[in-house]
């Protein structure tokens, strides 16, 4: 039970203080005393619903609650004090400023927490921005293939619009896999291809000049969008109702590139059924000479299914133990421990998990889980790498298909 609602629940049987004034009072204050007591019952009803037979996700009524008790316990604190009950006003009026009080502490501290998660929301925005266009290989690895196909008539490559555009970029492929960007804070974001290719928007000659297609946001509705050639290196988008000029331009990739101090070994992934389920274990791995760096998902899923909302382990570097590097990390206050061996191309897990014992497996490089958010970390050094996975995978996760077994 968090501070908040401890106090919220404080006030829903404040009420409980007025019980005797209320009936040994006359006049007006009985009946405001009566009507508090009332009123606090009612919402202490209603709590009691919402708690056990209709919970809610977003509770608006919490605060409509607080606000119209919070006003009547001042006003029956006033009237008791003005009657006599200074005791029962003294007690009511101190109960109530402490729950107000650490109410709007709460407020404060959640206020901070949200602003903190919306900068590191846009640090990670900008991250996976950059990353894409960190240099010709990830840019081709990330977006491509951009070499025409024969008989192939698509609007192929990096078009940019003015820097005051709602929709700043689009990026079209080969395959006809295309990547709408628009702003977010103070980077882009995109809505990709969700495994469509573009298609002819016209008929005979239109058909080769206007495209169209449905792209996929992270969340919600498919974008519609339609792709118009303007000219020999111009394009119009239309979407959302509102149309943005392109023209083609290099892509955004700098002249300066980092050197790597780490290689991205891959992905690595096993799996062992147990009747319905898939019990799936898979690595990305990096490697700084004899330094290992990995991330991990370790879960029992449904086979056959897709499963969502996966939430990888950051494990960090490993220590040398042997000739393997050995990991633990802790994960709701239990503690795990891996030991990684690497012959050739060959990799071996044995994973120690709380109430079994070691289980030790050797990795295929056919993964369950593809996640760029992983896959785009730096290769820069050691420490770039610990930034990246400690802003980018904050509220994150993964989502891949599970074989079936």
């Amino acid at each position: 039970m968090t501070l908040a609602l401890g106090l919220y629940y404080a006030l829903l049987v404040l009420w409980l203080l007025l019980l005797v004034p209320a009936i040994r009072v006359a006049g007006g204050a009985r009946i405001l005393l009566w009507l508090t007591i009332g009123l606090g019952i009612l919402a202490a009803a209603h709590e009691v619903r919402m708690t056990f037979f209709t919970p809610e996700a977003i509770r608006i009524d919490i605060f409509l609650i607080t606000v119209i008790l919070g006003g009547l316990y001042a006003v029956a604190a006033t009237q008791l004090f003005q009657r006599g009950w200074r005791r029962t006003a003294g007690a009511l009026g101190v109960a109530l400023g402490v729950i107000v009080l650490g109410l709007g502490y709460e407020i404060v501290q959640t206020g901070r927490e949200g602003a903190r998660l919306t900068a590191n929301f846009n640090a990670r925005n900008a991250l996976l921005f950059e990353a894409k266009f960190r240099d010709r290989e990830t840019f081709e690895r990330v977006f491509g293939p951009f070499a025409a196909r024969d008989g192939a008539d698509l609007p192929i490559g990096h078009w940019k619009a003015g820097d005051k555009a709602p929709y700043p970029r689009l990026i079209v492929n080969a395959r006809g896999q295309a990547w709408l960007f628009y702003r977010c804070a103070d980077t882009e974001c995109a809505v990709g291809p969700d495994g469509t290719p573009l298609e002819p928007a016209g008929t005979g000659a239109d058909a080769k000049a206007s495209w169209q297609a449905e792209l996929a946001p992270r969340v919600g509705a498919p974008w519609p969008v339609r792709i118009t050639r303007s000219g020999p290196k111009s394009l119009r988008i239309d979407t959302k109702g509102r149309s943005v000029d392109m023209t083609r331009m290099p892509p955004p990739i700098p002249t300066t590139v980092k050197p790597k101090r780490l290689e991205y070994l891959g992905r690595f992934a096993a799996i062992t059924c147990i009747r319905a389920h898939a019990d799936v274990r898979q690595l990305w791995l990096w490697r700084d000479g004899k330094r290992l760096f990995a991330v991990g998902v370790f879960q029992t899923l449904l086979h056959g299914r897709k499963a969502d909302f996966v939430t990888p382990v950051v494990l960090g570097e490993g220590k040398t133990d042997g000739a393997g590097w050995r990991f633990e990390w802790r994960r709701e206050a239990r503690a795990y421990a891996a030991l990684i061996d690497i012959a050739g191309d060959k990799v071996t897990l044995t994973l120690t998990r709380p109430g079994r014992g070691p289980q030790r497996a050797t990795l295929s490089d056919k993964p369950v889980f593809s996640d760029a958010a992983i896959e785009l970390a730096p290769l820069s050094s050691p420490e770039d790498w610990a930034h990246w996975f400690k802003v980018v995978l904050m509220v994150h996760f993964t989502s891949g298909d599970v074989p079936p077994c």
